[in-house]
């Protein structure tokens, strides 16, 4: 992995470019670190510094034989060298997709045994509102709410013990 810098300064302000090379023949994670004097004013998209970078570098992959090109600013005075590859680490080959991603991050829900069960299997909020549908419907007063209401509790229900018994 190597670097090529170059360095203005204009109006109390450094511009850094950067070009990373990737010599070996596998990706490579690297991180290159600010050594100007200042932090680190990276590229911005909208309101947001650009994927990879933070007040203190770059942070990213290069491709195999690649080439990588970086550019920000600074408060500081230059540095000499004004960055510098802080580490390298092989890269995995290729890039997942979210699908691949998101299955590596696993279950997020936590152990059954390190949720507490409830005191009491239904609220007593809930067993109130129960008993007024109840009664609602004993009496022929049902109303179109009380059954819209009582058929998306069955389904949640449904959902709920589907889920239980995983």
């Amino acid at each position: 992995m190597r670097l090529e810098t170059e360095v203005y300064r204009r109006d109390g302000v450094t511009l850094v470019a950067v070009l990373v090379h990737n010599d070996d023949d596998h990706p490579v994670r690297v991180r290159v670190a600010n050594r100007c004097a200042g932090a680190v004013w990276p590229p911005r998209e909208g309101d947001l510094p650009a994927p990879g970078w933070d007040d203190g570098g770059w942070e990213g992959v290069v491709e195999p034989g690649g080439r990588r090109a970086l550019g920000y600013a600074t408060p500081g005075a230059p540095g000499s060298p004004p960055a510098e590859v802080a580490w390298t680490e092989r890269a995995a080959d290729g890039v997942p997709t979210t699908a691949e991603a998101v299955a590596d991050l696993g279950d997020p829900r936590p152990p059954r045994d390190a949720v507490t069960p409830p005191a009491e299997a239904v609220p007593e909020e809930t067993r109130a509102w129960l008993s007024g549908v109840s009664e609602r419907a004993t009496d022929g007063d049902a109303t179109d709410a009380d059954r819209e209401s009582v058929a998306a509790l069955a389904a949640r229900a449904t959902r709920l013990r589907e889920a239980v018994d995983e």
